[in-house]
């Protein structure tokens, strides 16, 4: 939470954002996000006008996902720059931010590493699994069982009807 009250009785024109951020557990459930290690967050809050501000952030640091295809931990390194203006006022379907002279950046960092994530992420040197337990992958050209109608080809074959 920073405190605003000094924008808001112009005292102070910006205020510097210089922060470690660290992301409960629980808001990575339900998230492809594995774990997020060091997070740090830069950047300035000025007062546009009288319920306007303008943030400037620049989040750093790791997102760990898994690999699809081997399913290992893959590093997946941020750098998300966010320019936005909030407003005082709560709107809808907006994260209140600002409460009374406070501002809370955590929902700004959070909604952004969120939307940073990949839809699919493939580890440089993950080898592709064919088989597991019960079952394996085959080429599609590849016969792997007698069909009941393998007869019938060869029947049809027999005549020149193929």
């Amino acid at each position: 939470m920073f405190d605003i009250s000094k924008l808001k009785n112009e005292i102070e024109q910006t205020l510097e954002i210089k922060e470690d951020i660290e992301i409960p557990e629980e808001k990575l459930k339900g998230t492809e996000i594995q774990r997020l290690e060091n997070i740090k967050v830069t950047g300035k809050i000025s007062r546009i006008e009288n319920y306007t501000y303008h943030i400037t952030l620049n989040i750093t640091g790791n997102m760990v996902l898994l690999c699809a295809r081997s399913l290992e931990e893959v590093d997946y390194p941020l750098n998300i720059f966010v320019d936005k203006n909030i407003l005082e006022e709560v709107e809808m379907g907006e994260i209140q931010v600002i409460f009374q002279n406070s501002l809370d950046i955590f929902a700004i960092v959070w909604e952004n590493i969120v939307l940073e994530v990949p839809l699919r992420i493939v580890k440089e040197d993950a080898s592709f699994v064919s088989e597991g337990e019960c079952w394996s992958l085959k080429d599609e050209n590849e016969e792997t069982f007698s069909s009941p109608l393998s007869e019938l080809k060869d029947l049809l074959d027999m005549e020149g009807k193929r």
